[in-house]
């Protein structure tokens, strides 16, 4: 029997829900199909069980018949079964169930006992490790939150068979049809790439990718913006590149339509810019936006996402959307060397923020150099990028439920003329493309758009009235 206790108390575990499983399982073989999804033999309190169980396990995997014969058979030849307590013990265990039918429920004990077990052992490393003034906090933190996140981040018991989800789904259909609003997500404010993903969806990844300086981070900033102060979305944003004050800037240009230069500096502003971009602060002021400048690996991040949701969860609000900029900056795992795995293990564990949380990911993603090559054809076309050019790693591309590009249209801005009130101005306009190269539940299509630069923000074409930006 395992000998892990905790200030002189037995570990959590029951050894009547362990005899009453594997009495099941001898009394019907087939039972184990039911448990093996939910517990691994590991998960057993008692040695003996834990060996009776695995013997089981192994013939069920050979297709051979689980009955008191076999099992004892299998222990035997093992040289385990004197040490499970001999034939006599595995003879009570076949008498003492008078029926299988409660397996599933014994299998949910045990591991419900196993979990706590392990939530205990981990808890007594951290203290260890705590008192351990030779390791860097961070590092402890970091390695508490990998544990204790690997005991739910297990799938174990989420088999379901299709006739008990099929209500659940013509359900929720049913009440997306009488809906009003036509997205079942949030909207991004880009018309066609709101109708093509039906907007940003609870548990989908959705990866921005462009090359330097083409607007990602302005891209998403509109978005949160728009989300954050005309529908009151509460979101949280992790920047690893950018200041809290920069991004703050940004979304003021964006909201008062004054230059971002003007704001930055401070100077050459009239008494009507400067009021605007005072009602854009109060805007922005009223919204529950959350921005994390830290250098953190993905676990940090979850567990700043988890206190975020609990501290709006006890305003009664919810979180709704997550922004990383950006995913190769995201700090990796020290003991994974190459740096193509990294990326890979920091887009899987995004993937499953996204859906652990039911919340959408917005990850931004540079591309490759190859991208660069191929900018322009013999006739002078821009060649789109492709999913290959997604830097680093194939897995990103694998685990994104969306993929956007931002591409730019040709090298040299344009002159547009915007509209405020009975007034008009021109500003510079970058001719560029949202292009949804990847869509899991839609279609892919391209949206033009028009970049300002001077206030940071992407337009649909419909903002402005210069043809020749557009056309």
């Amino acid at each position: 029997m395992a000998d892990n206790t905790a200030q002189g108390k037995v570990p959590p575990q029951n050894t009547e829900a362990e005899q009453s499983l594997l009495g099941s399982i001898l009394l019907r073989g087939q039972a184990i199909d039911v448990v093996i999804p939910i517990i691994t033999a590991e998960d057993f309190y008692d040695n003996k069980h834990m060996k009776i169980y695995s013997a089981m396990f192994e013939l069920q995997a050979t297709g051979s018949a689980i009955d008191s014969l076999t099992v004892i058979d299998k222990l035997n030849r093992s040289g385990d079964l004197e040490n499970v307590g001999g034939a006599s013990y595995i003879s009570d265990l076949s008498n003492l169930m008078p029926t299988w039918m409660h397996v599933e429920d014994y299998a949910k004990i045990i591991r419900e006992k196993s979990d706590l077990r392990k939530l205990i052992g981990i808890s007594a490393e951290i203290l260890e490790h705590a008192f351990d003034e030779e390791k860097p906090s961070r590092e402890i933190i970091e390695s508490a939150e990998n544990k204790i996140f690997s005991i739910t981040e297990k799938s174990r018991g989420s088999l379901r068979e299709v006739k008990e989800m099929i209500h659940d789904v013509y359900v929720q259909m049913d009440e997306m049809g009488r809906m009003k609003d036509e997205l079942i997500g949030l909207e991004t404010g880009y018309k066609k790439i709101d109708e093509a993903t039906s907007g940003l969806t609870g548990g989908s990844l959705v990866i921005v990718a462009a090359r330097p300086s083409l607007g990602k981070t302005s891209l998403v900033l509109n978005i949160a913006h728009r989300l954050a102060t005309r529908k009151q979305k509460n979101i949280l944003f992790f920047s690893f590149e950018m200041s809290a004050e920069d991004l703050i800037r940004r979304m003021l240009a964006t909201g008062s339509r004054v230059s971002i230069q003007k704001i930055r500096t401070g100077k050459y502003m009239t008494k009507e810019e400067k009021q605007k971009i005072l009602e854009a602060a109060g805007v922005l002021s009223e919204t529950r936006m959350f921005i994390d400048t830290d250098d953190n690996g993905v676990f940090e991040m979850r567990a700043k996402v988890r206190t975020i949701m609990s501290q709006l969860k006890r305003e009664g609000k919810k979180l709704d959307l997550i922004i990383i900029d950006y995913m190769q900056l995201v700090k990796p795992d020290a003991s994974i060397k190459s740096r193509e795995q990294q990326i890979s293990t920091i887009s899987r564990a995004m993937k499953a923020m996204a859906r652990e949380t039911d919340i959408p990911v917005i990850a931004l993603s540079q591309l490759n150099r190859e991208s660069e090559k191929r900018d322009r054809t013999k006739s002078g076309k821009r060649i789109e990028p492709k999913l290959s050019d997604l830097r680093e790693s194939g897995a990103i591309e694998q685990d994104a439920d969306v993929v956007i590009f931002i591409d730019r249209e040709d090298e040299k801005d344009t002159e547009g003329v915007e509209q405020q009130g009975s007034a008009e101005r021109f500003v510079k306009v970058r001719r560029c493309r949202l292009i949804i190269a990847k869509n899991r539940n839609g279609p892919t299509l391209t949206q033009p758009v028009l970049f300002l630069p001077e206030l940071t923000c992407f337009e649909e074409t419909t903002e402005l009235q210069n043809d020749e930006a557009f056309n």
